[in-house]
């Protein structure tokens, strides 16, 4: 009886055997190691990597539109760059690019006249395989530079009553570029005398009504102000009028 169950012992151990073979049995250098899933990969590290150059080429700005360019070049490790581009304290916009080294391009609308400041952050990226991008934001780098935004110059005008002859005006200029000119003109009843060339302030002869003319008519004076800037460019007209004794 013992010879028998040894045997049918080893036809066991050799046909479990077989079955594991027949059947695929993985070997030991295709396990999975304890602790790691499948389908995933480890992420890249942001520690060491950062922007090595930034610059500011040009920005300028044209009837409320600014434009600017510059270069970028990020460390080794990092193959693309995320810029962000700040005016005046407000993000206006943000663009992404790979590689380690190339340019940038910004613009926007909506510039007031007068002065700006444009602050550009670059960030160091990691672009994998698959296309998942991974930005370090705690390698920042930024550069500044300051332009405005040209706007033709403004007038206005005061004008007060000096004597009962005279009628002083005062001009005021706003904006514009470099010094400017003034320019007076007189109207009586909408009809121009013409331009000519003076100072910010003008004196103008109109007779006010008194006791000794009251039986002269009244016509409505109108005095003008403009200017030109350095640039050519007119301003606005002001004006001011007045009632002034018409003598027949």
């Amino acid at each position: 009886m013992k010879p028998q169950k040894t045997i049918r012992s080893i036809t066991c151990s050799l046909m479990s055997g077989l079955l594991l073979a027949a059947c695929g049995g993985a070997p030991e250098d295709a396990l999975v190691p304890a602790g790691e899933q499948l389908g995933t990969q480890q992420s890249p590290l942001c520690v060491g990597l950062g922007v090595s150059g930034l610059n500011i080429a040009g920005v300028s700005s044209y009837e409320g539109i600014a434009a600017g360019a510059g270069n970028w070049a990020v460390t080794t490790g990092a193959n693309g760059v995320r810029t962000e581009f700040w005016v005046d304290g407000s993000l206006r916009s943000a663009s992404e690019y790979l590689g380690t080294s190339g340019g940038w391009n910004f613009s926007a609308g909506g510039m007031g006249c007068g002065g700006h400041n444009l602050e550009v952050k670059a960030f160091p990226m990691i672009v994998d395989s698959g296309g998942n991008r991974t930005t370090c934001y705690d390698s920042p780098h930024s550069v500044t530079a300051s332009f405005s935004q040209y706007c033709p110059p403004t007038t206005s005008l005061s004008c007060t009553r000096t004597s009962n002859y005279v009628v002083r005006c005062t001009g005021s200029v706003g904006l514009g570029t470099g010094s400017h000119t003034a320019y007076w003109q007189d109207s009586v009843q909408g009809e121009g005398y013409g331009w000519f060339q003076g100072s910010l302030t003008q004196n103008f002869g109109c007779e006010a009504r008194t006791a000794e003319n009251k039986y002269w008519p009244l016509q409505s004076v109108t005095f003008e102000f403009k200017v030109q800037d350095s640039n050519g460019n007119w301003s606005n007209v002001s004006s001011r009028t007045y009632s002034c004794v018409l003598y027949l």
